[in-house]
């Protein structure tokens, strides 16, 4: 069979799964996407995520700051940082892993790899936008990183740690904030501001605008979820419904990796990290993302209205969502944004929101804060591309076209080494 008629098997329909699958049938291969809540699904972090495209987020979670700080964020009822009791025990060997990359030679290395993908990603996407006629859905309009009073000695400390990084910023206070932002409250004091970052006013739709062009291009969709795979031989995609072979296979499930990974002989300390968002149906000038240092929480806005995002939970898979992690928010952004300024906001009460307004999904996090972009070692038909904790809509594009050389045998644009899959 010639090269670039082979079948790929993709599992996987987030917006990992969706590139990788675009830039594989955009090459000549047939491509089948599985997943078994469709495409960039409702349910999926590659629908409900804050949209930002966050390349200025080069330092990995993993911080011995935080340590000190994780007694009151867990009793703050409205902290960004939680971890559900019934999940506690369950969370405790992957808080071993990562309190491990807090030393100082695990952080260098794994700086490095994270702005080794964030100096390529916004131009990546810039790339695909123009391919898939999506040009409206990428703002660059940069973002703003907001300090209150009591941190403003914080903000030149923090200045200098990312123009160390390389990271595009300035520090902006008084008149020019002012003119930057004016919707801010009068407690923001000065904020970081980030000149070559973006958003999407609609991750959900900019993932549909890519599924569009690979099934135009001849790519396939299966919407089953797959239950096992064996790869003995060529690998055979197994469902409930059925069992195909394909020539290769790529595993791109997110946070539902872990499982199938480990089907493969692999065992990765993926984790859950249950993000959620509040969705607020109000017409403001708000043009670029605005995160809270004080509140870690991000304002986006959105073609739908204003979207609230961010803080952490530990709860795995199973247990249910709890939306009073949604509703703080609204709290936080009332008390950023000035009500006289938005005036729609003040009007906004929880009792008045929909069901559909409070969201939560799941970010796939490792410890050391990389993806897994990678071949097996033991199987020249298995590929991984997984793993992206918060950044999964920032290196989406990049992320498919590393994958994509990597099936090819190409010499991936960058060393793709720091992201194997026997790292750990």
């Amino acid at each position: 069979m010639n090269k670039t008629k082979q079948t790929v098997a993709v599992i996987g329909g987030g917006v990992i799964g969706l590139n990788s699958a675009y830039q594989l049938q955009k090459q000549g291969f047939q491509v089948t996407v599985f997943d078994g809540n469709g495409m960039a699904s409702d349910a999926s972090a590659s629908y409900g995520n804050a949209g930002h495209f966050a390349t200025e987020q080069v330092f990995p979670l993993a911080d011995a700051a935080l340590l000190p700080q994780l007694p009151k964020m867990l009793l703050d009822p409205l902290g960004p940082f939680k971890i559900q009791p019934s999940y506690f025990a369950s969370a405790i060997p992957w808080f071993m892993r990562f309190m491990s990359q807090m030393r100082r030679p695990a952080r260098a290395s794994n700086m490095a790899a994270i702005k080794m993908l964030n100096k390529h990603s916004v131009a990546r996407w810039q790339t695909l936008v123009s391919e898939i006629n999506a040009e409206h859905l990428l703002t660059l309009n940069g973002s703003l990183l907001t300090y209150e009073k009591k941190n403003e000695p914080q903000i030149a400390k923090d200045l200098i740690h990312y123009q160390q990084q390389g990271v595009a910023v300035e520090s902006v206070k008084g008149q020019a904030l002012k003119e930057l932002a004016p919707w801010l409250d009068e407690k923001i004091v000065g904020a970081l501001y980030f000149t070559q970052v973006g958003h999407t006013g609609d991750p959900g739709a900019l993932c549909q605008f890519i599924a569009k062009q690979y099934q135009q291009l001849g790519g396939e969709v299966i919407e089953q979820q797959v239950v096992d795979i064996d790869s003995l031989e060529k690998p055979m995609i197994m469902t409930a419904d059925s069992s195909q072979l394909f020539d290769k296979v790529i595993v791109c499930a997110g946070a539902h990796s872990k499982a199938l990974v480990k089907k493969l002989g692999f065992n990765v300390p993926l984790e859950t990290e249950r993000g959620y968002h509040l969705m607020l149906p109000i017409d403001t000038d708000i043009n670029l993302p605005i995160a809270s240092f004080d509140r870690k929480f991000i304002m986006t806005p959105m073609q739908g209205g204003l979207r609230l995002a961010g803080t952490v939970e530990f709860g795995g898979l199973e247990n249910g969502p709890d939306h009073r992690r949604s509703d703080m928010m609204l709290t936080h952004a009332k008390a950023m944004l000035s009500q006289l300024k938005v005036p729609e906001l003040a009007d906004i009460s929880l009792e008045q929101l929909s069901e559909t307004a409070r969201w939560m999904g799941f970010r796939p996090s490792l410890p050391d804060s990389l993806p897994v972009i990678d071949k097996s070692p033991v199987n020249a038909a298995v590929f991984f591309n997984f793993g992206h904790q918060h950044l999964g809509l920032t290196w989406g594009a990049l992320s498919g076209e590393l994958i994509c050389d990597l099936v090819m045998g190409r010499q991936p644009s960058i060393d793709t080494a720091p992201y194997r899959i026997t790292r750990f």
